[in-house]
């Protein structure tokens, strides 16, 4: 995967630019659990193509830092003004860096952490993150109809969650306090979106219809990602 992983960006997102409809998207599902001081020391954990990044940087966060094993992501992210910085172990890093940040962020990444260290590397971040610091983690939603489909799109992912399999390996690295919540994708309120949104509505009722017959898991966060937001 190393090879992979040195060329992230041309070889897993096809195009050298940022997406720039997550910077809606970030701020609709996650700006509310950024801290209130802008003083406070942020991190973002795998920036990809610094999408977070740039929200950190254009809500005014003056002390935010991103980190990522892979040379494409920083030598891209760079280009673009941002503040980051190439690490060989994030784990290591973290571990260097006690109690210091007041949020983290893990914007899909956790899919790419074999399931033997994963615990291991919740444990490093609860190390790193300081008291009543926020930890938010985004993955792909197995829990959710074609789920398979964001966790098969990238070569790189090898473990899937479910908000119980999620649950378990944060109760095991020490968090206790956390919940889930869907990651809404539609941002828009005009009249488009108001039909998909309730057309997927009517559709998710009738997997959980379905599910419920069929006495299989029935969990009710069907988007196809979805997030946990984490408290120390």
């Amino acid at each position: 995967m190393k090879e992979i992983f040195d060329n992230y960006v041309k070889n897993s997102f096809g195009e050298e630019k940022q997406a720039i409809f997550k910077f809606k998207q970030f701020e609709m599902n996650y700006r509310n659990y950024f801290p209130a001081n802008k003083d406070d020391a942020v991190l973002d954990i795998g920036v990809g193509r610094g999408e977070m990044l740039s929200c950190y940087a254009e809500w005014g966060y003056k002390n935010y830092l991103g980190i990522d094993i892979s040379p494409s992501t920083i030598k891209f992210c760079k280009s673009l003004g941002l503040n980051c910085e190439l690490v060989e172990d994030s784990g290591l890093y973290l571990k260097k860096h006690q109690d210091k940040y007041k949020l983290i962020t893990l914007i899909d990444v956790l899919e790419h952490i074999p399931r033997e260290f994963v615990v291991e590397f919740l444990k490093c971040v609860r190390n790193a993150l300081a008291d009543d610091g926020v930890f938010i983690i985004q993955v792909p939603n197995l829990q959710a109809p074609d789920g398979q489909l964001h966790m098969y799109n990238d070569i790189t992912h090898v473990a899937g969650y479910i908000e119980h399999s999620l649950a378990q390996v944060l109760i095991t690295a020490g968090f206790e306090k956390f919940y889930f919540q869907g990651f809404e994708e539609f941002v828009n309120n005009n009249w488009k979106t108001k039909i998909l949104k309730m057309l997927r509505n009517i559709y998710w009722k009738k997997v959980q219809l379905s599910r419920k017959i069929n006495g299989n898991l029935n969990p009710e966060i069907l988007n196809p990602v979805f997030s946990v937001i984490v408290k120390k």
